[in-house]
């Protein structure tokens, strides 16, 4: 049985296809030409094994709708008997007239982009007709005839969507493999890393600091509006914990590394600036993930969030696939229902339990890392083998027939694209005739 994992933002498909493939599955992975450089599985990878299974549509989100756009789309997706896919694989599967079998989804491609939002006034019409407009109606259409997503329950709490979102779907809580944990075993002993473009950036930080700690997650916002708030990290949180743990640790040399990335790396560096922590503080540039892991690997401690609880996110996950000791808020009442267990952490919310859990780590560090070793445990059992267990159910239940879409759903595709192209029509007419009178 074929296999297509559709669509890679996070590189979660082509982590799913590797994993897949390695259970004997005869699974490839198919992306778009505008997916970010850095969800590429080059990005995630030491190696090109990964170009004998890959194809990139040579399409973006925009370019999608011709009628040669999708006649390609097709002949490229069929042959396959099982569709897997994140961000916006259910609208492509929609498309073509076939339905997605397992959606698993990266977050704001089930709780935002299948619902309307309002256009704002000097937005480009024909930017948002494409871009939000018809995509939305393409993916609503395409998860409501899904038959399986796998998505924390948690999610729903933070953006409620499940009550909104009208789907034939069975909801299983848990998320897809967001990390190929065997690639990062051992990982200091591949030559690879060698070839790295940072590689001695991290050497040389590792040999002239006794603490390093590591934070890649994206500076988002120290005082969001109500409705944002979900989206902070906790970056303040982070700076001034370690500001005051090198103020009560003079005698230390450490080094806390964190990355460009994000809506407010100007606060955060203002914030360091503030504090004096400039020459404690590494800022180093948005890399691969590849590059990531490894300064992770030769990291002491890696942090997480601390304005929101999350179980499981990019980073955390990056670092519990490393085993290494992970700082970072967990409310664990909101989980243990769910979990027979959860991962080692050294939990903080505040700048002052930051400080405090830097310490518990620096006053028995043998102690921590050794408890930290149980964390890709934790990931493989329930982010790789619960979610292979419910596609291969998946599988095995699958029939040919549910590969297509009904002719009455097929209807709706049509009159969507029919609006879609008259409506495209008529606004690029109208921006002519503006802008020759301009």
């Amino acid at each position: 049985m074929r296999i297509a994992c559709v669509a890679n933002i996070n590189n979660m498909m082509f982590i799913l296809c590797r994993y897949l493939r390695d259970e004997g599955f005869d699974a490839e992975l198919i992306t778009l030409a505008d997916e970010p450089p850095h969800f590429s599985p080059s990005a995630d990878s030491y190696n090109h094994d990964y170009l004998t299974y890959y194809t990139v549509l040579p399409f973006t989100k925009s370019t999608i709708y011709s009628p040669e756009a999708i006649a390609h789309i097709s002949s490229t997706l069929d042959g396959f008997d099982f569709y897997i896919g994140s961000d916006i694989a259910p609208a492509l599967l929609a498309l073509i007239g076939k339905k997605l079998d397992v959606f698993i989804p990266h977050g704001s491609d089930i709780y935002a982009l299948p619902f309307e939002i309002e256009r704002p006034l000097k937005t480009n019409k024909v930017w948002w007709l494409r871009e939000k407009t018809t995509l939305r109606k393409f993916q609503e259409l395409g998860i409501r005839h899904t038959e399986t997503i796998l998505f924390p329950d948690e999610y729903n709490i933070h953006f409620p969507f499940k009550d909104k979102l009208k789907t034939e779907a069975v909801y299983h809580n848990t998320s897809g493999p967001m990390v190929y944990i065997p690639q990062y075993e051992n990982l200091t002993e591949n030559d690879a890393i060698k070839n790295l473009p940072n590689f001695k950036v991290f050497e040389k930080l590792r040999t002239e600091n006794d603490l390093l700690v590591f934070s890649h997650s994206r500076h988002n916002g120290f005082h969001l509006s109500p409705s944002l708030t979900i989206h902070q990290k906790g970056n303040d949180i982070l700076i001034n914990g370690f500001a005051k743990f090198i103020q009560n640790h003079p005698q230390l040399t450490c080094k806390l590394v964190l990355f460009d990335y994000g809506m407010d790396v100007d606060a955060s560096k203002t914030l360091v600036e503030v504090l004096g922590i400039e020459h404690d503080v590494v800022w180093l540039p948005l890399m691969q993930r590849k590059e990531i892991m490894l300064g992770l690997n030769m990291a002491d401690i890696s942090c997480g969030q601390f304005d929101n609880s999350w179980l499981t996110c990019g980073v955390v996950n990056e670092t519990l696939a490393s085993n290494k000791p992970l700082l970072h808020y967990r409310e664990d009442s909101l989980y243990q229902q769910d979990y027979e267990s959860l991962y080692p952490l050294l939990n903080a919310q505040t700048a002052d339990q930051i400080a405090t859990q830097l310490g518990v780590y620096l006053d028995n560090p043998e102690n921590v890392k050794q408890e930290a070793k149980e964390g890709s445990k934790w990931l493989d059992r329930y982010t790789v083998q619960n979610p292979i267990k419910i596609i291969r159910t998946a599988l095995n239940a699958k029939t040919q027939p549910s590969i297509h879409l009904s002719p009455e759903t097929l209807k709706e595709c049509e009159l969507i694209l029919s609006h879609h192209r008259s409506q495209d029509k008529r606004l690029r007419i109208i921006a002519k005739v503006m802008n020759y009178f301009r």
